[in-house]
């Protein structure tokens, strides 16, 4: 199991938990990047949780980027789930405030959704890039699409 959290100034996080592959033991680019995940929230005086399915892809993808928003501290970095209950779009202003926008749905494409925005820091974007970078190693990316 593997943590990948978006802290913030005030005590505010996202924390995406990642249970295991769906598919385990597929090696096929379609089935076997499918991860199950658990996401919980604090963001002002909304808390909650929720589950759902990422892809490996989509974590490199969100390495890639938020690595190179903590180089240039200027830019965005987004995180989209294949089923679009889970989105993050971090925008740097250049001066090191990195701004979150977090939408959250409970059922893809139906559900109830949380629409919230975390405010953080170079700071603490770099645990979450370790993170990440840990979480990219515990669930590479298998087969070619």
């Amino acid at each position: 199991m593997h943590e990948v959290t978006i802290r913030c100034d005030g005590g505010g996080f996202l924390k995406i938990t990642l249970l295991g592959r769906s598919h385990a033991g597929a090696n096929d680019f379609w089935d076997g990047n499918w991860i199950q995940a658990a996401v919980k929230i604090l963001a002002g005086g909304f808390r909650g949780s929720v589950g759902g399915y990422l892809r490996a892809e989509e974590l490199v993808q969100f390495l890639d980027q938020l690595s190179q928003l903590q180089k240039s501290l200027r830019g965005t970095a987004e995180f989209v789930t294949m089923e679009e209950w889970l989105s993050i779009r971090v925008t740097g202003d250049g001066l090191g405030h990195m701004e979150c926008r977090c939408n959250i749905r409970d059922q893809p494409g139906i559900g109830n959704t949380l629409d919230c925005t975390l405010a953080t820091d170079q700071t603490f974007t770099q645990t979450t890039i370790s993170e990440l970078a840990a979480a990219v190693e515990a669930f590479p990316v298998v087969g070619k699409p």
